[in-house]
């Protein structure tokens, strides 16, 4: 903080006052020796924010505000960048993870590169898909499916955040280790507590389906309750997958071959049917 004693009224103050009043951004304001250091970081500040470039290199005095003078008063503001922070902040509120790095939160529909054919239909689907929520507009999620290493998980991220930006609430779980803590919690009000969560949650984003080791118990107590109601309340949801949605996912939620899982796997489906837009995820040279 710039500040100048003033005792004894010395040349060296009277100096400084002269220098801080001769400042062209000053000339209607009377500059004395009661209220110049106040004036000094006015100054000071105002060059400080025009070099700035992040929060993180703030050098005012209040990190993320700026002295201003309004109606003669000098007052603190924030600045754009404490703005953005706390917009960040508010936004990621908003989106819940489970069992998935808080890096997602960084996913931007911005930076998601339409490249492909399918990539630009999974864009435009997005974007359709946020005007429809936010007018309470049921629309199916996507079942995104493709090659490891093609940027599925990245895409739930740009969603979720999306989401947020238009004050929409999500959960992005990683369903694998979902499953072990459903396990984890049988026999406590945990259990129920996740499962309810899981269904009422505005939108459910569920990353990596089909890495799980699937039984009977989590396809027909766990999944085909959650899907079912979410398909009743039109609630929607959006996964991501190795497995297409055809074949491979049909082997993977029957099980065994017997007619009676062959038909459970079956029914899960015609739900995943309800609530889903299948679509594969190009260029699996494609990284994130």
């Amino acid at each position: 903080m710039i500040k100048v004693d003033f005792k004894g009224n010395n040349k060296e103050a009277k100096d400084f006052v002269k220098e801080i009043a001769s400042n062209p951004m000053l000339k209607d304001f009377d500059v004395n020796l009661n209220n110049v250091n106040d004036f000094a970081t006015y100054l000071k500040e105002i060059n400080n924010c025009q070099k700035c470039s992040c929060l993180e290199k703030c050098a005012n005095n209040s990190i993320g505000y700026q002295t201003i003078i309004e109606n003669g008063n000098f007052l603190l503001k924030e600045c754009k960048y404490k703005e953005q922070a706390k917009q960040k902040s508010l936004r990621n509120s908003l989106i819940n993870t489970l069992f998935v790095s808080k890096s997602i939160l960084n996913a931007a529909l911005a930076n998601f590169e339409v490249n492909t054919p399918n990539r630009k239909k999974i864009y435009e689907y997005i974007i359709d898909f946020i005007n429809k929520e936010k007018n309470k507009e049921f629309v199916k999620g996507l079942y995104i499916h493709g090659n490891f290493a093609t940027g599925k998980t990245f895409i739930l991220g740009c969603i979720a955040n999306e989401l947020a930006r238009n004050d929409i609430k999500s959960l992005i779980i990683y369903f694998p280790d979902l499953v072990v803590e459903l396990k984890n919690a049988i026999g406590t009000e945990r259990l129920e507590e996740l499962i309810n969560y899981l269904k009422s949650v505005d939108v459910l984003l569920i990353d990596d389906f089909g890495s799980e080791n699937m039984t009977t118990w989590l396809r027909d107590e766990m999944l085909g309750s959650i899907l079912n109601y979410r398909l009743m309340e039109q609630k929607p949801v959006f996964i991501s997958s190795n497995l297409n949605f055809d074949n491979e996912l049909i082997s993977h939620l029957s099980i065994t071959n017997s007619p009676s899982d062959q038909l459970k796997g079956n029914r899960l489906k015609s739900r995943l049917n309800g609530l889903v837009k299948s679509i594969e995820l190009d260029n699996k040279e494609y990284f994130r």
